[in-house]
């Protein structure tokens, strides 16, 4: 038998593909996980304050450690590489990963998430621009930094409470009337008191050439402004990762994909769970629903493939 053929290949190590990976092992399914980093984008919180069983939170790099290891003990397998390409010739997928090695499977899981968005006029070797606020936010610690997030939403507020442990300020800005975040991190930024909230801020370019200096916004006040900055911190918005993917999906706005009621995509036995496709909800809590839902209905396709 080839080694590298198995009954499923799950692109993705977050939530949803690590909660994929338990379930696929527990119902018997020889699987194998691609990624590099446990837990996926969950290294950017500092705390994960809404899974059901951690009163006191816990840190994504916890869980995705936890998440790990959990799958690992039911017997999934795990290269600690990325899949570059997955394709797609009768019957079977083939998955080849960052070091050229190819893998075979008759279903497949594309659990990948979704990444932030940039400012497109952005240069990469400007210094001080940030997605990360738990990596990143330590840099400006004892330093008197003024730092800038932009965005309305959970990550958004998860980054500028943690910043308000490293900074001096933080500005949070939003173009939008009303944050768009759960009650309680309202509450929790209306009691930091450097926390500056900036609603109805349309940020409209970064200034500095290597290095920023200044957020330069509009309000309804003012037609332009500078807000001096030492860092940015972005929560713009995400774009779903299917770069690897080398066959046609149906997919929905923003590229995210489409997929039936048993989390099936256009494309026969080609999964998707998670933030990578079309939800009505992002949260580590549905995807690693997504992940569970995904693997048992991979086990369904491939019983009936097999009668």
């Amino acid at each position: 038998m080839n080694p590298n053929r198995y009954d499923l290949l799950i692109m993705g190590m977050g939530p949803a593909g690590l909660s994929a990976a338990l379930f696929a092992r527990r119902m018997g399914l020889n699987t194998i996980v691609f990624g590099d980093i446990p837990g996926g984008i969950l290294y950017m919180l500092n705390d994960l304050a809404d899974f059901p069983g951690f009163p006191d939170g816990i840190s994504g790099i916890q869980f995705g450690m936890l998440a790990l290891q959990q799958a690992q003990a039911q017997g999934a397998i795990f290269p600690m590489a990325r899949l570059q390409k997955l394709s797609f010739s009768e019957p079977l997928f083939t998955g080849i990963d960052t070091d050229a090695r190819q893998y075979t499977a008759p279903a497949a899981i594309i659990a990948t998430g979704r990444t932030p968005k940039k400012f497109p006029e952005i240069k990469d070797n400007v210094k001080g621009i940030h997605f990360c606020s738990v990596c990143d936010g330590p840099l400006y610690r004892n330093q008197d930094a003024a730092l800038a997030v932009i965005g309305g939403d959970k990550i958004a507020a998860q980054h500028a409470l943690t910043l308000s442990k490293s900074a001096s300020k933080v500005y949070l800005v939003c173009r939008d009337r009303a944050f768009t975040m759960p009650a309680i991190y309202e509450s929790q930024i209306e009691e930091q008191p450097n926390i500056i909230p900036m609603r109805e801020t349309e940020v409209i370019g970064i200034k500095g050439a290597d290095q920023v200096e200044a957020l330069m916004v509009t309000t309804k006040e003012s037609d332009k402004q500078e807000v001096a900055i030492n860092g940015v911190f972005l929560a713009i918005g995400w774009l779903p990762n299917t770069q690897a993917l080398e066959m046609p999906v149906e997919t929905a706005l923003d590229s995210y994909l489409k997929t039936d009621k048993n989390l099936m995509t256009s494309h026969s036995g080609l999964f998707a769970a998670g933030d990578v496709r079309d939800t009505d909800m992002f949260s580590v809590l549905t995807a690693c629903a997504d992940g569970a839902r995904a693997a048992q209905y991979a086990a369904e396709f491939l019983f009936k493939l097999e009668t």
